[in-house]
């Protein structure tokens, strides 16, 4: 099974390409709200190093949000475009947040600007408390952080997104519809 990983939510940009089970390719980098410019660029360079054509896969993983408003939109429109020209490609969306922390336990979080954050509670790839919280709030949290940690001062904690993913892959929600996948945000 061939599966394309994308996530365009935050300041990352994060493509893999996984075969039954396996990373074989992937790419992770900050990229700043460049991800338009950068999308395909990433997915035609790991398509042609896994020797893959757009026909050759059977499932498309993005992250549906929460996040940053334009970057999710391109992810969701990248995938729609694609299912589109593939209809039997199976298409799930996953939670941002596990993305940053995989099954890992403790707190993810995305800079959500005005000194506000999204954020979540994981435990082995489940998601609680998912919503806006002001910083403030974020000091009395005593478990591991993941995300944009540098708006406390710290190293960003992403880790390995496309692993992550994949780790939570019982988490994926299939997309019965492509035509009316869209980003989910948290107000």
């Amino acid at each position: 099974m061939k599966t394309i990983i994308i996530d365009t939510s935050h300041s990352l940009l994060a493509v893999g390409l996984v075969e039954d089970g396996k990373i074989i390719h992937s790419r992770q980098e900050v990229v700043q709200k460049k991800q338009s410019e950068y999308l395909l660029l990433y997915v035609d360079e790991l398509m042609k190093e896994a020797q893959w054509k757009p026909k050759d896969l059977d499932r498309l993983v993005i992250t549906d949000g929460p996040g940053s408003y334009t970057g999710m939109r391109i992810g969701i429109t990248f995938a729609k475009t694609l299912a589109l020209t593939h209809p039997t490609m199976e298409v799930f969306t996953v939670d941002t947040l596990l993305s940053l922390m995989g099954k890992t336990t403790g707190f993810a979080f995305i800079d959500a600007r005005s000194k506000r954050v999204f954020g979540a509670y994981g435990d082995e790839g489940a998601i609680r408390d998912e919503r806006v919280y002001q910083f403030e709030e974020l000091s009395d949290i005593t478990c591991d952080m993941f995300g944009d940690t540098s708006l406390f001062g710290e190293v960003n904690r992403y880790g390995n997104v496309i692993e992550n993913i994949l780790a939570v892959e019982s988490s994926w929600v299939l997309v019965e519809d492509s035509d009316l996948l869209v980003p989910r945000y948290i107000k």
